[in-house]
């Protein structure tokens, strides 16, 4: 006749020896997969990319990540950013952006594309220069 380790308290042993054991990781790790955390990597990365290319035009601009515009202006258009030039600052807007509809397929790389994009735009309204003027040459091997 074995004996086997009787189970503790209701709980299931591990492998007859001691009590199954919690998640290495624990419940308040943040899951990288997010939507929050993929649009602030995917936007921190373009923002970091352009304040290398243009570190004079971008120097004291702060660009920053918002959930929701605060206020809806009179467009029916939605708004993806806001500019302040003022207050120096670019304001990028996470749920229009990733609710926007008409890519032409929809799957992560082109989610990325349109993310970046959208930080492209916003930093070219606010220094007042077209795309194809900020970086020249830049895209000419497509």
């Amino acid at each position: 006749m074995t004996s086997r380790t009787p189970r503790t308290q209701g709980r299931p042993t591990r492998h007859g020896r001691r009590p199954i054991r919690s998640s290495i990781t624990g419940p308040a790790l943040a899951n990288p997969q997010s939507r929050v955390t993929k649009f602030e990597a995917d936007a921190r990365g373009a923002v970091e990319f352009l304040q290398r290319a243009l570190p004079e035009e971008l120097h004291g601009v702060q660009i920053g990540f918002q959930t929701v515009p605060a206020a809806i202006g009179e467009s029916s258009m939605p708004m993806l950013y806001s500019i302040d030039r003022a207050a120096r600052s670019i304001m990028l807007y996470r749920m229009p952006i990733q609710r926007s509809k008409g890519l032409h397929v929809d799957d992560d790389e082109h989610r990325r594309y349109f993310v970046e994009h959208c930080v492209y735009r916003a930093v070219c309204e606010y220094l007042g220069r077209e795309p194809w003027e900020l970086l020249p040459g830049r895209f000419d091997h497509y």
